[in-house]
């Protein structure tokens, strides 16, 4: 029986037919055995040569095969994301990275789906991995420092990675995240320049005064504070108090 390709962990190749792993097998050289009562003879030059180039092009199979089975495995990931079961997902990622370290997407892939399944310090590695592989993705530098303030006690590193999103999206929605990191830190006057920032970027971002508001009274500015909320009539924003109520 020709043996089947298989895989690294020993399993065919998810969405590999019987017939195409066989093929990089079946023409492995072989010799017939000599006649009876006649010694054997070595291998003419050219029997050689045409060994050697079958073990390169099986080889090269091979290779091929298993590049296709990690194709295999981040697309079925995909899928798995679509139907919404991240768990099958991140299995099938940390298998795509048993077989290539640093694939681009299984990467990114286990960054966003550990964190949404709250696993954070687990999440943590691939999330700056990530960061560092795809520069311009600001909601992975969001979700990265967001597990920075909120989860790994790091207040400095979530300021970091928010003023670089800010360099590549400097919305109002950003830079309040980027205030709210700021005043985490203990650097009130800069979580103020932000907030300031942001109201100057989008003046109906309600969000920034209601932190600007609160960060003036902590402060016992209260005149800034009301200031702060004529500048927000002014603009026709409603500002609410967490419960709802308005201020």
């Amino acid at each position: 029986m020709v043996p089947r390709a298989v895989t690294t962990t020993g399993k065919p190749c998810p969405g590999q037919s019987a017939a195409a792993s066989d093929l990089i097998w079946s023409r492995a050289g072989t010799r017939e055995a000599p006649a009876a009562g006649r010694p054997a003879a070595g291998p003419p030059l050219n029997a050689l040569v045409s060994l050697l180039v079958t073990a390169l092009v099986t080889l090269l199979a091979v290779a091929l095969l298993l590049a296709g089975c990690g194709e295999a495995l981040v697309a079925q990931a995909y899928e798995a994301e679509k139907a919404g079961d991240l768990h099958t997902a991140v299995e099938l990622y940390q298998r795509q990275l048993e077989r290539k370290a640093d694939d681009r997407a299984a990467i990114k892939g286990l960054a966003v789906d550990l964190f949404l399944l709250r696993d954070f310090d687990s999440a943590l590695p691939f999330q700056e991995k990530a960061v560092a592989l795809y520069p311009a993705d600001v909601q992975l530098k969001v979700e990265l420092a967001f597990n920075y303030l909120n989860h790994q006690d790091r207040p400095d590193r979530a300021v970091a990675v928010l003023a670089e999103a800010v360099a590549h999206e400097p919305s109002a929605k950003i830079l309040t995240f980027l205030a709210q990191a700021q005043m985490a830190a203990g650097k009130p006057a800069d979580a103020e320049a932000s907030l300031r920032a942001a109201i100057t970027k989008e003046p109906q971002w309600e969000r920034a005064y209601v932190l600007l508001i609160r960060l003036l009274e902590q402060q016992g500015r209260l005149e800034d504070a009301a200031g702060v909320r004529q500048a927000a009539d002014a603009a026709g924003v409603r500002l609410e108090n967490e419960d709802g109520t308005s201020r």
